[in-house]
């Protein structure tokens, strides 16, 4: 019929978003927070301070950061996204975290051999009574006391 046009039909429908609303993982939370604030991957890695590539891999959960490149992760995000720690390995490692330094210079800082801390939070080895009040007292300093952690030589 010549009054009666058939116009083609548009439909919109939104986009499923390809992030979790509760992330469970730290990938999860990359990718949520750097969808929400409309980034590219080189966008939040150039934040971040690593490569695109490094922030696909964690993203994807191929890798994971090392302690001492957590704390741009955490500003990005606003939040640290690790569950509580509740093991002496897991304690020290959130330390870690929070101050950006290498399980190496929290031994030099205590004055270990880095091995040696490492097998003792890997319960390879028995670790002193003594040393265990020495990482403790570690553990509960505060950031600001622990500044000379930084100081520590990197291993290369």
């Amino acid at each position: 019929m010549p009054f009666c046009r058939q116009t083609p039909l548009t439909l919109k429908a939104l986009r499923p978003k390809d992030y979790s609303e509760t992330p469970q993982i730290l990938g999860q939370h990359l990718r949520k927070r750097r969808r929400e604030l409309g980034l590219l991957l080189r966008e939040a890695a150039a934040l971040m301070g690593v490569s695109a590539e490094t922030v696909a891999n964690w993203e994807k959960g191929k890798t994971q950061p090392v302690p001492s490149q957590f704390r741009p992760i955490v500003d990005f995000l606003g939040y640290d996204p690790t569950p509580e720690p509740r093991t002496l390995a897991e304690r020290v490692e959130a330390k870690q975290r929070r101050l950006g330094a290498s399980l190496a210079q929290v031994a030099r800082h205590l004055g270990w051999d880095p091995g040696s801390l490492r097998r003792y939070l890997e319960g390879t080895w028995r670790i002193s009574l003594d040393r265990r009040d020495a990482l403790e007292a570690f553990l509960d300093a505060g950031n600001g006391d622990l500044a000379g952690v930084h100081s520590q030589k990197r291993p290369r």
